[in-house]
């Protein structure tokens, strides 16, 4: 699944240095609210131990600055994930974060993110540990393409790929951790704001 999310981002950035469409030229800031499905694995460094997954549904808020050619966002993400197996756990996780996209003609973008994921609630059946509330610090690549569907509206559909860099959440739990990452498709609608005049 990780390779097919590789290519997916691959054919996004040579579709942002090969394509010829002219989009509507953005020169104003643009703010998105975006809801979406994510893919979260957990692999523990144990041998013969199955990952841990949880899925579930998102939802985005972000502002992005106009930077001439760039989009630097200002995210607010909510997720609510449960464990795939038997539904019995579900997970809240607050996320800020921050991503440079830079934009092609026709409307696609590509670009690097930094998140801090914070577990906000986690409800689990009666005798099992929960784990910590802890911050993590992740890592992101994002891509997606935008169309205006109005005068200062667009459509957004994005993919992002994250990794996990410090891996403090589930550690109580978990005896180690080998990697843990996740992926997330979203669809939004962003509309232009006054620019910032950066």
């Amino acid at each position: 699944m990780f390779k097919k999310l590789a290519l997916c981002i691959l054919v996004a950035a040579v579709a942002c240095v090969t394509t010829g469409l002219q989009a509507q030229e953005m020169t104003d800031d643009v703010a998105f609210l975006r809801v979406g499905y994510q893919w979260n694995t957990l692999k523990p460094d144990v041998t013969n131990a199955e990952d841990f997954k949880l899925n579930g549904v998102a939802i985005e808020g972000e502002y992005n600055l106009n930077l001439g050619g760039m989009l630097l966002g200002f995210s607010l993400e909510y997720a609510y994930l449960s464990y795939t197996e038997d539904k019995a756990a579900d997970f809240g996780f607050l996320s800020p974060m921050v991503t440079l996209k830079f934009l092609a003609p026709g409307g696609f973008y590509i670009g690097p993110g930094l998140s801090a994921r914070y577990l906000m609630d986690s409800y689990l059946p009666k005798g099992q540990d929960e784990p910590d509330s802890e911050v993590d610090l992740w890592v992101n690549g994002v891509a997606g393409f935008m169309t205006p569907i109005a005068e200062g509206i667009y459509l957004d559909l994005q993919a992002r790929f994250g990794w996990n860099l410090t891996q403090n959440q589930f550690e109580d739990i978990f005896t180690k951790i080998d990697k843990n990452y996740d992926m997330a498709f979203y669809v939004g609608v962003g509309t232009r704001t006054r620019s910032t005049g950066i």
